[in-house]
């Protein structure tokens, strides 16, 4: 890197000691020679600049990467040199426009090197070079070695030690500077050779640069590949494929088959506050089967993948076109003369043979206009969800189509249609026909590399769309998400990219940074993985990205926008942070780890029912989906009884047991009989690991079941009047147990049989709240009307009620003893308010805050001292209060979700975890 750095550094420090000459008396050399004709043929990229003052020091941004030490020392060095030139008046109007190109070129096995070309105006800029030269690497001019090289003279600069550390030359009116040789000798016999100026894709795009841009980028695809190659993760990875065939997937050798994208793109490259701007063009030619002219006659449609997509998305392609036939046309005659053509033929002859029809023509006749595909989850361990859209012509005729394939299909394979279709009723009780696919890697073979990543396992049309996924619950999640409009539209990082972007496009591409910062390892290799993690901090406030492409006559405009936002991604008082790709959907817990009891972990869901395990460290164990939201609390169990413990909960579809590896246990998960309506509770009677778990369903029925899933037949409950939104409850009181519950209309007092064990006199329309065994006093259950009132209800049948404040019939409430007085404190939260009282009902403190509050959590310090914790979920802040109102020292924390407060490790610090609104787990240590 130093060596990159150097480089830059000696051409724009060359070029202030050529003009501290040239004032003098000058010998100018005879002609101009364009810059370009010296860059070798082999660059895949190089860019012009007018000169030092082209890359703006005070930009947000630019500040921003200061906190790398390498480009902050690069940085550091151009603000020295632009010093020198603010103090030598002569000179100052000339400097900022001497143009210079760096271009990169490979050297020996494929690493790539800088080669920097500049003007050089006259002979004693020529002596100024070198006196800068000697100046900068403290080499005499007299040890510099000259040789000649294709009649020019190359001047070599070692050091003492004979390392050659830079050779230079000016040729003709040119200085070609590198620190490999090669690259000098290069340029020189590209000089008197046919070049990029001979090159019509080149001039073409040449010819657009803006006269208000300071920096150009030139990106020559053909060997642009082979860049990108340096930077990618070169391990292979195999995997069977729906065929029977082992593919063998290695990032590094597939992105260098991307090479015939296109011939030459020029980008203007542009600095705001809030984002850096590339604009320009693309050449690319039918004739030389380049991909991008697949859209070649189309006009530029209008963009809405962000209504067509979720709020999770994490990264999206989309191809739109305003001439369908002559798009897929296209995009058959760019595969005929491709090297996939075979390959492809042959997989996509055996998919119409078990469809029995023509796949790609019916496949195209269902697309309008647009097709697209999606990154959602970004798991650690587990295959990420993705998403694949096509924009129907007509509902009725595509799903006609899609049915008849899946038909033939069963037909052919000799099983039932019903076996790969099924039904699922969204959260809004819209129902919509799922179906199994057979083929998930349709996309990537139909449409090419571009739509590699997505997997069409299940199907499900919406609206005019058909939608595959690559999970049939990733496929339930995404109808729930779009019933309910949680679009990407609405997404903040997507919003800040989407207000610059072209209304209209050929090519869309979005990717949101943070999110896809865990597929990190699956890109790049270890070298480049080391330096996005110690400045991790500083590439999150990059945080979106998108690139659009518009064809207009044959022409093909692009732009490319890089967000970037000066709020932190981070809590500088957060001591880690753990990126699990999406915001945290259900409170952390802390949970024992059971191969070390002295380090505790966490385990929490994100909102795309991805279920992660994090060490004390941050480091996330694995990660695993789930069917949807977890109801209720994770539960540790030891299943087996053998001191190895497990985590049961449930979903509204099904409980689950999964070990600490994320693996499902002995028969789980279970299906549950009606959709539950709370959490599962798990009871162990007797301490000896049997367990028995209650969950309530949307039959109004309390279902029991025993330590291995099946249905417990002694218990005889019948229904509820209402629904059971709380967990059922066990209490052990005076050696008599009771299984006690609520719906809106009244609480239920039972023994483990399902009869009545307690009749309360109480009648009242309970809270939602659940209800709390609270033993100060007479033992008492104790919970609150829908209005606030506070019911004590006793195991004789007794009750006392208590008023404090009116609430609505949305509030939540918590009872304990907060101030050690051995007495019960209430607690509310109602919309933006904090409400505590005592016993008697008289309020100990109020605390207003800005918005809605999210839930209220109690937590213990210690015997006599608890706190009570808030979310603020729209000022993604969390606080925490004594018993007095007071807030806890260093408070409010970022965070955004409920929280967990405890010890991570033995003898350590009081820590508290929270997601917050960026998709972050925050452990924060309390003092």
């Amino acid at each position: 890197m130093k060596r990159y750095l150097i480089i830059i550094l000696l051409v724009l420090v060359a070029a202030a000691a050529g003009f501290l000459y040239f004032a003098k008396d000058e010998v100018a050399f005879s002609k101009e020679s364009p810059l370009y004709k010296a860059v070798p043929l082999t660059a895949p990229l190089f860019l012009e600049a007018d000169g030092l003052k082209a890359i703006p020091a005070n930009n947000p941004a630019i500040v921003e990467l200061t906190g790398i030490p390498g480009f902050n020392e690069w940085l550091n060095q151009v603000s020295e040199i632009q010093n020198v030139i603010d103090s030598e008046p002569e000179i100052q109007k000339q400097l900022g426009k001497r143009p210079v190109v760096l271009a990169l070129d490979f050297v020996g096995k494929n690493v790539l090197h800088p080669v920097i070309i500049s003007n050089l105006k006259s002979a004693k800029e020529r002596e100024g070079l070198e006196l800068l030269i000697e100046k900068l690497t403290g080499i005499s001019r007299t040890s510099f070695q000259k040789r000649n090289y294709n009649g020019y003279a190359i001047i070599d600069v070692f050091d003492s030690a004979g390392n050659n550390k830079l050779s230079y030359s000016v040729a003709g009116n040119l200085v070609i500077i590198s620190p490999e040789v090669i690259l000098v000798e290069k340029c020189i016999r590209q000089l008197n050779a046919p070049g990029i100026t001979d090159n019509q894709y080149f001039n073409l795009v040449n010819r657009t640069v803006s006269n208000q841009s300071d920096i150009a980028w030139y990106i020559n695809h053909r060997r642009f590949p082979e860049l990108w190659a340096n930077f990618l993760n070169s391990s292979t990875k195999t995997k069977e494929n729906e065929f029977g065939q082992t593919e063998r997937i290695n990032l590094k050798r597939d992105v260098l088959r991307i090479k015939d994208f296109a011939s030459w793109s020029e980008l203007d490259f542009s600095f705001h506050d809030n984002r850096l701007t590339l604009n320009g063009i693309t050449a690319a030619d039918d004739s030389l089967n380049h991909f991008l002219s697949v859209f070649q006659g189309q006009e530029a449609v209008n963009s809405n993948a962000d209504r067509l997509l979720p709020k999770s998305t994490s990264f999206f392609v989309e191809f739109s076109f305003s001439d369908r036939e002559l798009f897929f046309k296209n995009l058959e005659n760019y595969f005929v003369h491709s090297e996939a053509y075979y390959n492809r033929e042959e997989k996509i002859k055996i998919i119409e043979q078990n469809l029995r029809t023509d796949c790609r023509e019916n496949f195209g006749a269902m697309v309008k206009d647009r097709i697209v595909a999606a990154i959602t989850s970004v798991p650690t361990e587990a295959e990420m969800g993705t998403l694949f859209i096509l924009g129907n012509q007509s509902s009725k005729e595509s799903r006609e189509l899609f049915e008849v394939m899946i038909s033939n299909y069963a037909s052919r394979k000799d099983i039932s249609l019903e076996s790969l279709t099924g039904i699922y009723t969204s959260s809004d009780d819209q129902n919509y026909r799922i179906y199994e696919f057979p083929y998930p890697t349709w996309p990537g073979i139909w449409l090419g590399g571009a739509f590699d990543f997505a997997r069409a396992r299940f199907a499900a049309f919406r609206d005019d769309q058909l939608i595959f996924a690559s999970s049939k619950t990733g496929l339930e999640k995404y109808l729930d998400d779009m019933d309910s409009g949680e679009t990407l539209r609405i997404d903040a990082d997507y919003e800040t990219i989407n207000k610059v972007a072209e209304s209209k496009a050929n090519l869309n591409v979005y990717g949101n940074i943070n999110n896809l910062y865990a597929l990190r390892h699956d890109l790049f290799n270890s070298e480049i993985n080391k330096g996005l993690e110690k400045h991790e901090e500083i590439f999150r406030k990059f945080n979106a990205i998108s690139w659009q492409v518009v064809c207009e006559n044959n022409i093909y405009f692009n732009s490319l926008n890089l967000a970037y936002q000066q709020k932190p991604k981070k809590d500088v008082r957060a001591k880690w942070q753990a990126r699990l790709g999406a915001e945290v959907a259900i409170k952390p817990q802390l949970v024992i780890n059971h191969t070390n009891k002295a380090k505790k972990e966490i385990i929490v869901q994100d909102v795309n029912n991805q279920i992660h395990l994090i060490d004390a460290e941050g480091k996330i164990i694995w990660s695993a989906p789930v069917s949807g939201k977890v109801m209720g609390e994770i539960h540790q169990v030891d299943y087996y009884n053998n001191g190895k413990l497990q985590y049961l909960f449930n979903t509204k579809e099904k409980i689950y047991l999964i070990d600490r590896n994320g693996t499902s246990v002995a028969n789980f998960p279970i299906v549950l009989k009606s959709v539950a309506t709370n959490g599962v509770n798990v009871f162990d009677y007797n301490n000896n690991n049997q367990y028995r778990y209650f969950v309530a369903c949307k039959d109004k029925k309390v279902y029991a079941y025993d330590h291995e899933g099946k249905i417990i037949s002694g218990w005889s409950f019948g229904t509820t009047s209402g629904t059971v939104t709380s967990p059922i409850q066990f209490f052990r009181v005076s050696n008599k147990d009771y299984i006690v519950f609520s719906d809106e209309k009244q609480v239920y007092i039972q023994n483990r049989r399902g009869e009545t064990r307690v009749n309360s006199s109480a009648k009242f329309a309970p809270s939602a709240n659940g209800i709390t065994l609270n033993t100060q006093g007479v033992p008492k259950m104790v919970t609150t009307s829908r209005d606030g009132d506070v019911f004590y209800l006793f195991f004789d049948g007794k009750f006392a009620q208590k008023k404090t404040g009116k609430f609505s019939s949305d509030h939540q409430f918590e009872v304990d003893d907060i101030n050690g007085d051995g007495k019960p404190e209430f607690v509310f939260i109602d919309e933006d308010g904090l409400f505590v009282y005592d016993e008697d009902g008289d309020k100990l403190f109020e605390e207003e805050l800005d918005n809605n509050l999210l839930a209220v959590n109690l937590y213990a310090f210690s015997a006599t001292k608890k706190m009570i914790g808030v979310t603020d979920t729209d000022e993604n802040e969390i606080s925490l209060f004594d018993a007095s109102g007071k807030q806890y020292d260093g408070f409010p924390l970022s965070g955004n979700s409920e929280f967990a407060i405890g010890k991570l490790q033995n003898g350590g610090p009081m820590s508290l975890v929270v997601g917050d609104e960026d998709g972050n787990l925050l452990c924060y240590e309390l003092e």
